[in-house]
């Protein structure tokens, strides 16, 4: 049994009390009084001291009266902060804060990490060993090997989860392969990475738990190797019952009083904790019907990318090509617009296919004149992506005007269509107004050593430029964050849009997206409808999962499990039980009911039906990537190709997440590196092949969406062999059972 302490403290904190008031016109969310906005985020334990803000999970001053905890995690609060230090508790914990007398329940996980030793036995003499890899970001600084001359052995210790890590070591500043270890995975750029493992727990003793049973009043949860489970209505702790092996679990009365409100359950046993649940309910009742599903539950969205310029021109008087010779065609503006994609709205194309949310590349205005250069072929190139912003409040009257935008919105939220944009908060162009202005609102182009601080992704990932004509804001001085955050706010206020996929999410310091968040939240309740915001980043899962919490993201893209997924779907050789080891990694990092981006491409990727069919290969360097695009003709060239995509949809529309379609990868479109993969979109004269992929992949989409399993269902891998991943979701009497097979190029999706 455990014990609590419970400590009387009269603290006045930043954090704030939260009303949901919404207009009756809307009902997405619920009417709720609360102080805390939506789920709170378990807190993940370090091994030492974590601190976490409270003001990530409140908003403004309130009084905390008390709180309980077990008495194996030593708990402070100091100002904002929440100090929690760790004395070897259970794999599972709850924090329970006391506000004038209302409980909020905080869910508190131990640490899963523990301390590996990497080893190196050279060949040669070498001054300075470092090592960067997906634990460190890739940064080699701060993380320099020991030499041993007796044992001529080099060593670092590593503190690390259960998972597989790719690394590279650094010898006198050169990077070089550890030719004590075998262990090698190509890198997707040319070369290869050597990598090691950490066991995680056997699968017989890890912890279980699965819907089972409901009733009006009652939740049954099954179980296979758990002492205990924590259930929560909201954020507020629920008794549970065991009996006859099964977890009985009574919904609240007060959940009858909300339009929207959720039960989540986690487990345990004594090496680790279990998968999660997310049970969705209806004023108190368990859904069980994907149609009882709104605008809000992003768990059941379907998700489709277009870049503007390339998806359909509505609107011809706007186009505008740069004038400038120097840009070649494939940088240049091409005519798509915001009308192009009202009328696929209106023509029924989404509805068709069967996504109901979309996310448009930015808008707002870019350079009217050539930037940036290739040189194998020389180009220069336009602005048509919109990653170049001149203004951050004011549309590319290329792409359309502010009533355009208006009118695009209002008619996909009449045709059941959310809409994500694209904004960029990293950095701006030189022409933006902020930067004549203020020239000292950027960091510095030049380090101390005097090298430029361009593309330093990692080295420097907070202050490094993209380009030289493109200046890095110094978003940690708050009065810079500030504005570009009431500029962000504009987009979801004034336009109505439904979230936003943030450009460069690792280039920015976390206090913008802390303040970013508390505005977002007020837009939320004022609209009554939740505003989801997804990052780029590229990194390990700690750094990634570093941003979504309840005070800054709700996902970011699932890159790791990209690119695993990418060779495995691609390559006949690839061994299925790579993408079975990187789906557990992601769902352990994110859990079962993330919302996590699972993308089939971007507009930074080659096609991946280029891959498939064999045009390009893992071994070429990525700029040769661009060059290839610029120069070869590339078209499909192995219609087994199709068959390798579709597997690929049928794995991202079966799995936790949010599925992400890149436009024109529901027929197959082909292209190298950027900007040959993003083509103009095509919607008539298809091939067979390519209409017959189009067609599989919105059955694929319909299966998802008409399945509570595939939507808020658990996941358990119950076979994965070098050719074949197999797993089951269940969400009670609703199982769907999915077998991948790369000897044959199948799948088959089993309902129940």
């Amino acid at each position: 049994m455990q014990q609590y302490m419970v400590i009387r403290l009269y603290v006045l904190l930043l954090i704030g009390l939260v009303w949901f008031s919404f207009s009756s016109c809307s009902r997405e969310m619920p009417t709720n009084k609360s102080a805390i906005f939506g789920l709170a985020t378990p807190i993940q334990l370090n091994n030492d001291t974590t601190r976490v803000l409270l003001s990530d999970y409140f908003q403004n001053s309130i009084k905390i009266d008390s709180f309980h905890i077990t008495d194996l995690i030593e708990c402070k609060i100091i100002g904002d902060t929440l100090q929690l230090v760790s004395k070897d508790p259970e794999q599972l914990n709850v924090l329970t804060l006391y506000i004038e007398d209302t409980p909020y329940t905080i869910l508190v996980k131990k640490s899963k990490s523990s301390m590996f030793t990497l080893n190196f036995k050279p060949q040669r003499e070498y001054n300075q060993v470092q090592v960067k890899g997906e634990f460190n970001q890739w940064n080699k600084e701060n993380s320099e090997l020991s030499y041993d001359s007796v044992l001529n052995n080099w060593s670092i210790q590593l503190d690390l989860e259960p998972g597989e890590y790719e690394y590279k070591l650094v010898a006198d500043n050169i990077e070089i392969l550890d030719g004590s270890n075998s262990n090698q995975i190509p890198n997707g750029m040319g070369g290869v990475n050597n990598f090691f493992e950490i066991a995680r727990i056997d699968n017989n003793e890890k912890p279980y738990i699965q819907t089972k049973k409901y009733t009006k009043n009652q939740i049954i949860i099954s179980s296979k190797n758990t002492d205990r489970i924590y259930a929560l209505w909201e954020n507020t702790l629920l008794d549970v019952d065991l009996k006859n092996e099964n977890y009985l679990i009574k919904i609240p009365e007060k959940a009858s009083q909300f339009y929207r409100s959720h039960i989540r359950v986690f487990g345990y046993n004594q090496k680790a904790s279990s998968n999660d649940l997310l049970i969705p309910l209806s004023n108190g009742q368990v859904i069980t019907n994907p149609n009882q599903l709104g605008s809000s539950d992003w768990h059941s969205s379907v998700m489709y990318f277009m870049m503007v310029d390339r998806f359909y021109d509505g609107d011809s008087t706007n186009n505008h090509t740069v004038n400038d010779q120097r840009i070649l065609s494939k940088a240049q503006y091409y005519g798509g617009d915001i009308k192009g994609i009202t009328q696929q709205i209106r023509s029924g194309y989404f509805d068709q296919l069967g996504v109901n949310t979309i996310w448009i590349s930015p808008i707002t205005q870019n350079p009217l004149d050539a930037w940036g250069q290739f040189n194998n072929p020389k180009t220069k190139f336009s602005g048509y992506h919109g990653y170049w912003p001149i203004t951050s409040t004011s549309t590319d009257f290329r792409l359309g005007s502010g009533k355009d935008v208006r009118e695009m919105l209002s008619v996909a939220h009449k045709n059941g269509l959310k809409v994500v944009l694209d904004y960029v908060a990293n950095h701006i162009h030189e022409q933006h107004s902020v930067y004549k202005e203020h020239p000292d609102w950027v960091t510095q182009l030049y380090l101390p050593d005097g090298t430029m601080n361009t593309e330093k992704w990692d080295e420097h990932r907070l202050t490094t430029w993209f380009d030289t004509f493109l200046p890095t804001l110094n978003l940690e001085n708050q009065q810079i964050a500030d504005f570009m955050i009431d500029s962000a706010v504009f987009w979801i206020d004034e336009y109505d849009f439904d979230g936003f996929r943030h450009d460069a999410t690792k280039h920015i310091p976390l206090n913008f997206w802390r303040s970013l968040n508390k505005k977002v939240k007020l837009v939320s309740q004022k609209k009554g409808k939740y505003i989801y915001q997804i990052g780029e980043t590229y990194g390990s899962h700690d750094l990634i999962k570093s941003y979504i919490n309840s005070g800054m993201l709700d996902a970011q893209f699932d890159f790791n499990l990209y690119d695993n997924a990418l060779p495995v779907f691609a390559l006949n050789s690839e061994d299925m039980r790579r993408l079975g080891g990187a789906l557990t990694s992601s769902i352990s990092h994110y859990g079962c009911h993330h919302l996590m981006g699972n993308i089939t491409g971007n507009q930074d990727k080659p096609r991946f039906i280029s891959y498939a069919d064999g045009t390009l290969d893992f071994e070429t360097p990525w700029m040769e990537y661009k060059r290839i695009g610029w120069t070869q003709d590339i078209r499909v060239q192995d219609t087994l190709a199709y068959k390798k995509l579709a597997l690929f949809h049928a794995f991202n529309t079966t799995i936790p997440g949010i599925p992400i379609i890149y436009y024109g990868d529901e027929y197959g479109l082909p292209g190298a590196g950027d900007p040959d993969n993003r083509r103009m979109m095509q919607f008539k004269n298809l091939q067979t092949r390519e209409e017959s992929l189009r067609q599989e992949t919105k059955k694929l989409i319909a299966i998802r969406l008409s399945n509570m399993a595939l939507l808020y269902g658990d996941l358990q891998i119950f076979e994965n062999t070098m050719n074949t991943l197999s797993y089951k979701r269940k969400y009670f009497d609703n199982e769907v059972t999915i077998k991948l097979d790369k000897l044959n190029w199948t799948y088959n999706i089993d309902v129940k």
